[in-house]
């Protein structure tokens, strides 16, 4: 222990250097800082005045995003940077990665050309017999259902519930295609009725798909009209069975020629930007 300042007796004694006094030390800290610097007796007050949740973002999440689980703020509709809970069957086209509106685009595009090129047939040759459309037609639902699968199979940031749809309906395309295709060979009567429940059950689940598709999209003219003829194509299809070969094969090449061109509408509209700032 060191003796106190000589010229001022009243200075009690300073301990001498490594030594240890905590009682002193407390003190002295208590007397140079203040009732207001954190001490036992100091008044407690929020280190972010007004914010209830105490840190700098303003969200109960601590991070300058909101919830680190969620969506960017920039891609996400709230402008608080909120996460808020999505459809499964809501579509957004901007959180796409550009590969997967890349084969989208691409699954309308062959769609569509296929469509044309079948309805374009069918209208020039009418007289072609029903098991040419039928392995025509067959073809096309195999293709078109092996197509959806894959998609929805390989691509990244599909809605949990588009994928689960998209699966669904082209699993149905196939089994149907593959039945046209394996009973080519029945009578007339019996594959003009086959033929016409099958196309009109893949054309009703695809207009319905597309419905489905299309919900939540803005700017969707293109793909509820697309969705409106093929659900009323496949009606007209599912509830007259017994039509005759000729209108059945007129209405079919009409139906896939407007749908053809509406499908390739959408590939080189989808996911793109227009004029206004809207997705299309």
């Amino acid at each position: 222990m060191n003796p106190g300042n000589p010229n001022d007796p009243s200075q009690p004694p300073q301990p001498g250097y490594g030594a240890y006094a905590p009682n002193q030390q407390a003190q002295q800290s208590q007397q140079q800082d203040g009732p207001q610097s954190g001490g036992p007796d100091a008044e407690q007050t929020p280190r972010y005045s007004g914010n209830p949740y105490g840190n700098p973002y303003g969200n109960p999440y601590g991070y300058p995003y909101g919830n680190p689980y969620g969506y960017n703020p920039n891609s996400h509709s709230n402008d608080s940077g909120e996460w808020e809970p999505v459809s499964p069957f809501k579509l957004v086209e901007s959180w796409l990665p550009q590969r997967a509106k890349n084969a989208i685009r691409g699954v309308y595009g062959v769609l569509g050309v296929m469509a044309i090129v079948l309805g374009i047939a069918l209208l020039i040759w009418p007289g072609v017999t029903l098991k040419i459309a039928a392995v025509a037609l067959g073809a096309y639902f195999v293709i078109s259902g092996v197509i959806r699968i894959v998609t929805a199979i390989v691509e990244l940031g599909l809605p949990g519930g588009w994928r689960v749809l998209d699966i669904l309906v082209g699993l149905l395309l196939t089994v149907g295609g593959v039945v046209m295709l394996k009973n080519a060979t029945l009578s007339g009567a019996m594959l003009a009725v086959l033929v016409t429940m099958v196309v009109g059950l893949g054309w009703m689940m695809e207009g319905v798909m597309a419905l489905v598709e299309s919900w939540h999209m803005p700017s969707s003219a293109w793909a509820v009209i697309y969705a409106l003829i093929s659900i009323v194509a496949g009606c007209i299809m599912l509830f007259s069975p017994l039509a005759s070969t000729g209108w059945l094969i007129l209405f079919g090449g009409c139906a896939l020629v407007a749908l053809g061109i509406v499908a390739i509408v959408r590939a080189f509209t989808f996911g793109k930007v227009g004029k206004s700032g809207k997705k299309r």
